[in-house]
């Protein structure tokens, strides 16, 4: 016995397949799934997690360094408000922290942008911006 190939049924197997397609690389490029587009930014769901904090941490402890000044207090970082990351050759943050200026007993924080690049593999870390919202 034989089997006969219906030339409608291979159209329709083609369509069925081509619109699967269309729909499933839709659903990437709107941030459907769990990783989202590669190469995009995906959003921080917990801001208190230990590398998200530590990181946070660097990007204060950096820009104090890197703003030395006689003038100048030190902030005094308090929170990750949010963030997002994206996965390039390692992983970049662009965190929204809450800091404090070191010279004001302010209870409330400034909120500053920053972004960090994270390479833990080679020990590398660089904070890349670091700007007052």
């Amino acid at each position: 016995m034989a089997l006969k190939f219906n030339r409608n049924l291979g159209g329709t197997l083609f369509s069925a397949v081509a619109i699967a397609s269309f729909f499933l690389y839709a659903s990437a490029a709107l941030g459907g799934g769990k990783g989202g587009l590669l190469g995009g930014w995906s959003r921080i769901t917990d801001t208190k997690d230990s590398k998200v904090v530590e990181i946070g941490k660097f990007a204060v402890d950096q820009y104090n360094e890197e703003s030395k000044s006689e003038y100048k207090s030190k902030l005094v970082f308090k929170r990750v408000v949010k963030g997002e990351t994206q996965v390039v050759a390692g992983t970049n943050y662009r965190l929204v922290i809450s800091a404090t200026d070191g010279a004001r007993r302010s209870r409330r924080g400034n909120k500053y942008l920053a972004e960090v690049w994270d390479k833990p593999w080679e020990n590398f870390r660089n904070l890349t911006s670091f700007k007052k919202l």
